[in-house]
């Protein structure tokens, strides 16, 4: 009973594991305004409240790890996306099927990013012109 009272049935998690993390995220928005980093949290956070949707639709399917595996081609970035065969062996399915569920996923990714964003205005016309500055602050 007294180990559950000092902390016994908490997982304890130490900061030196991710001070690395933290320190390299905040050195790469360090030369940023206040106005600019506030920008960054708030499309970071539409970006990963559209790929929380995404993932929970595709689980609903019974495909949660078709997201984890496909989000390379449609998230962008440094790295050059998988080869597709050697994701589609890892799926045990075909590169057409692959290609196909590709498809949907940066459909119904690119509609989840639109409702996020489209929470985020008053009026439905800014919608676009919000998703070109998401667009915008992420590639800057």
């Amino acid at each position: 009973m007294r180990a559950i009272k000092r902390g016994g049935n908490h997982q304890f998690v130490s900061f030196e594991l991710l001070l690395p993390q933290a320190e390299a995220a905040m050195y790469a928005t360090a030369h940023l305004s206040d106005l600019n980093a506030y920008d960054v949290a708030w499309a970071s956070t539409i970006v990963t409240r559209a790929w929380k949707s995404v993932r929970e639709r595709f689980a609903a399917e019974g495909k949660r790890e078709w997201v984890d595996e496909l989000r390379p081609f449609v998230a962008g970035g440094t790295a050059a996306p998988p080869n597709q065969e050697e994701v589609a062996k890892r799926l045990k399915t075909s590169v057409e099927t692959l290609r196909v569920w590709l498809t949907r996923l940066r459909q119904r990714y690119r509609n989840a990013l639109r409702a996020e964003v489209a929470s985020t205005v008053s009026n439905p016309t800014e919608i676009d012109a919000e998703l070109h500055y998401v667009y915008q602050i992420l590639t800057s």
